[in-house]
């Protein structure tokens, strides 16, 4: 995609809680691949909304040293309640994924808050599971 030469200026503020599992630094890098498709006036036509979760996730784990999976940027990028299905034989050939939005009424009436006094670095607990699925593990 050609982009004209414009200049641009991004900063953030965030209250999603760091290190709990909510994927704050997804949630970040999304908003701002939305204001960059906003300023340059790129459209789903020039970047599909299937791959978006790719792309979002490519920047993580290239230029920020995250290792993360697919899921909780398919939510972020198609902004509700996402079925996905990650089958392999789809991702090799589409570069994508299964996503359809689901109704969100379907879900029940309970509010669940995650909180943690003494958070973990949820980057090493997701350090070996894309190899382990690459691996064809199960589990």
């Amino acid at each position: 995609i050609a982009l004209p030469k414009r200049n641009f200026t991004a900063s953030y503020d965030t209250n999603i809680p760091r290190q709990v599992g909510l994927s704050g630094s997804s949630a970040i890098v999304t908003a701002l691949f939305r204001a960059l498709m906003d300023f340059y006036g790129l459209t789903e036509d020039d970047i599909p909304k299937p791959l978006q979760p790719s792309f979002v996730l490519s920047v993580e784990m290239e230029e920020m040293g995250i290792q993360a999976g697919l899921q909780d940027r398919v939510v972020q990028c198609y902004q509700g309640l996402v079925y996905m299905d990650f089958d392999r034989e789809k991702m090799e050939r589409d570069n994508h994924g299964t996503y359809e939005l689901l109704a969100i009424d379907a879900l029940p009436d309970l509010l669940f808050i995650a909180y943690r006094a003494d958070p973990s670095d949820s980057g090493k607990i997701h350090s070996n599971v894309k190899q382990r699925w690459l691996n064809g593990d199960q589990e």
